[in-house]
């Protein structure tokens, strides 16, 4: 039989748990993505403080033990505590990818004591996983452009450019002296600029 104890750090742990979920990139996105949205209507610890606390008044036989009664709970919870101040970001590939959030030290910067193999690999992998974010980055520039501006397309199927050149173009930097990108003038509602230049490229480079 769960007794009040059992019953309320069961529930810690569990919101724990969910806090442990949304931030660990072991886990497929779909579980972490639902844990994220569990942990936002899950009991937090002050909800079990208040639970303990009504089922105290209420004679229901305490349903639930006060947090600061059930020992040292926190020390084992799987995660983070899950509380009133949680928030916890929306998981996303964007988020994990390693170009976001990174506190790392900037470039040429001496480390404090001495370096280690271990540090060494741990920046090899994070440099990996943001040149493919950086790449899947650009893919999805290019898919953003050439939806919001399908002239585009008509303009990479004119010259007989691949796929893998067309992204290129799209993240490189052609206009106004060569501070922006196709995507920057799309943002300024600059589409007639850009036509001009790829008909002007057009006319210059016919097919290819």
């Amino acid at each position: 039989m769960t007794i009040p104890l059992e019953r309320s750090r069961a529930v810690l742990w569990a919101g724990g748990l969910l806090v442990a979920l949304n931030g660990d990139r072991r886990v497929p996105m779909a579980y972490r993505r639902m844990a994220t949205a569990i942990a936002r209507h899950f009991p937090t610890v002050e909800d079990v403080a208040h639970a303990a606390i009504l089922s105290l008044l209420r004679d229901a036989g305490g349903m639930f033990e006060h947090p600061r009664d059930c020992g040292n709970w926190q020390d084992t919870c799987p995660g983070s505590s899950l509380t009133h101040h949680t928030r916890l970001n929306w998981p996303s590939e964007d988020r994990d990818d390693g170009i976001e959030g990174d506190t790392g030290e900037p470039a040429g910067i001496e480390m404090d004591g001495e370096a280690t193999r271990e540090d060494l690999e741990e920046q090899i992998e994070s440099v990996e996983r943001a040149e493919i974010a950086l790449r899947r980055r650009i893919g999805r520039l290019y898919t953003t452009c050439v939806h919001l501006h399908p002239s585009l397309k008509a303009f990479f199927t004119a010259m007989a450019w691949k796929e893998q050149q067309s992204i290129a173009w799209i993240s490189g930097a052609h206009f106004d002296g060569g501070t922006k990108t196709a995507g920057h003038l799309i943002l300024e509602d600059r589409h007639e600029d850009l036509d001009d230049q790829l008909s002007g490229l057009l006319r210059q480079y016919p097919a290819g």
